[in-house]
């Protein structure tokens, strides 16, 4: 075999391997793009579905969804087990006594969600798993302490309390539950990425609008300009005024090219959906908490003698709001019979 032989051997034999390697590659991403297609198409209909008019939308966006897939599953491996709620464990339970001031808080709660109602009514189902949302709230208190042997008064203390208790998403299972949530914060993920794009139009068409007005003053000054406005008026003020006018409009002609150019296409509305779900821990934080709390719901140093329980918490929170989550289950004889008025 000559030298030339060898050096022909290699470069064949190196294209075939990159393009094996290529073939793998592209097969690889094809069975990605088909284990999330449904995930892809919940996304574009939560945020724009115009965008399946751009060409390889779902290649696109593959990426973004399964990042954001992958940080819902992180933050459901948070939430601990689901939490028993009813009669007993408000009573035996620490944490359940801590959500609810009293038993029939926990029984109003369950009994306050219609799709609560409907999943065991037309589901016939005897237990139900569901996600809670609650407010924290901490008031500032005074009162006495125990320190040894003697009774400290007015020492300030912090009093821990949940409200706003909300059921969401009814499941006959745990598992069932979480898989719904996962498909939820992509959903909700989704919806950031609308509110992101509507902000964006708000915005250019608040400058369109401004620019419009600008324009019609100016119109305005120099057609006075053009009549009677000089004999009441002199010119040095109507010149001043329209250089203001005419930087303003400059400063806002710019401004709008530069609002223009984040949703000028298609694409560039698929590039808002894809930063979004690229990053949502922008958009969805979770916190864990750990608070000590006696019996009363008062917060506790860590090292505090007193008796009380530690509680390991989630909080979300999304723009600025906050709610503490947790799973919890219960059965159908844990809710508040239901009231019916009597027609006549």
């Amino acid at each position: 075999m000559t030298n030339g032989q060898g050096l022909l051997q290699q470069v064949f034999g190196s294209l075939a391997t990159f393009a094996q390697q290529h073939l793998a590659e592209h097969r690889q991403r094809q069975e990605r793009l088909t284990a999330l297609r449904e995930a892809i198409e919940q996304a574009v209909d939560a945020s724009e579905p115009r965008i399946r008019l751009v060409g390889n939308y779902a290649e696109k966006l593959v990426d973004a969804v399964e990042t954001a897939l992958n940080y819902s599953g992180s933050v459901l491996q948070q939430l601990p087990l689901a939490v028993l709620l009813g009669a007993r464990a408000w009573s035996r339970d620490p944490q359940v006594n801590a959500f609810f001031a009293t038993v029939d808080d926990v029984r109003a709660t369950l009994g306050e969600s219609p799709a609560i109602h409907t999943f065991f009514t037309d589901g016939g189902h005897a237990e139900c798993f569901a996600l809670m949302l609650m407010v924290k709230r901490e008031t500032e208190t005074f009162g006495a302490v125990l320190s040894g042997d003697v009774v400290v008064r007015d020492v300030r203390r912090i009093l821990v309390s949940f409200s706003q208790h909300r059921l969401f998403f009814p499941a006959a299972s745990e598992a069932e539950l979480r898989e719904e949530l996962k498909q939820r914060m992509l959903v909700f993920l989704a919806t950031r990425a609308l509110e992101r794009i509507n902000e964006l139009r708000t915005r250019r068409s608040a400058l369109e609008e401004q620019r419009r007005q600008l324009q019609a003053q100016l119109r305005a000054l120099r057609g006075h300009a053009q009549g009677l406005r000089p004999l009441v008026s002199t010119n040095d003020a109507d010149e001043r005024r329209a250089a203001v006018l005419e930087q303003r409009l400059l400063q806002t002609e710019e401004e709008l090219v530069a609002a223009r150019k984040p949703l000028g296409t298609l694409d560039d509305y698929l590039e808002q959906i894809r930063q979004v779900l690229s990053q949502p821990e922008i958009y969805l934080q979770v916190r864990s908490l750990a608070l000590r709390l006696n019996r009363l719901g008062v917060r506790l140093p860590p090292d505090s003698p007193e008796p009380g329980e530690t509680l390991s918490l989630i909080e979300f929170d999304s723009m600025g709001e906050q709610r503490i989550g947790a799973l919890v289950r219960f059965v159908r004889e844990e809710l508040p019979p239901v009231i019916t008025t009597a027609s006549f």
